[in-house]
């Protein structure tokens, strides 16, 4: 099997910084071990999830500002996905700064919007990922039932690649 590009779904959580170690860990393994040297990608995925708005809420957000109320809605729901956003570009941004140092991988990373499962299972199959390295629960919580949280458990039954689940 020829491992050149490893997708991390990232949350900040201890399970994905987890994860991210991991894969940094086997890349430069593999890059070792490997005669031509080829440079491993680690894929830095984060998926901001959709926040779900409720008539009541909206209604209570709409009612706080005078003015035109539905631009001013948008523009306070606009700030809230940026600085989501802005917050996980700064963390991402630190992480690739303790790997930059290491010989034969480059991080890269991507931040999309949606669902977290969907997202992941979306981005691993439309573009050339060799093996998905994934945290077994996120910031969603622990599953009491399961031993796997929901999104990585979804992602696992879902792609058609190698996947590794660390804890």
């Amino acid at each position: 099997m020829d491992i050149r590009v490893i997708l991390v779904p990232y949350d900040s959580s201890h399970f994905s910084e987890d994860a991210l170690d991991y894969a940094v860990y086997l890349a430069k393994a593999l890059f070792l071990g490997d005669p031509k040297k080829q440079i491993i990608k680690i894929v830095i995925l984060h998926v901001i999830q959709e926040i779900p708005f409720t008539k009541n809420l909206l209604e209570r957000m709409k009612n706080k500002h005078d003015d035109d109320k539905e631009s001013n809605l948008n523009k306070h729901v606009n700030s809230i996905y940026h600085e989501a956003r802005n917050s996980i570009e700064n963390d991402i941004d630190e992480k690739k700064k303790v790997y930059k140092s290491i010989v034969g991988i480059k991080l890269e990373s991507c931040i999309l919007y949606g669902d977290p499962a969907n997202q992941i299972i979306d981005y691993s199959n439309n573009n050339r990922v060799d093996l998905i390295v994934m945290g077994s629960n996120g910031l969603q919580g622990l599953s009491k039932i399961r031993v796997l949280g929901s999104v990585s458990r979804k992602v696992s039954e879902a792609v058609s690649c190698p996947m590794t689940i660390t804890r």
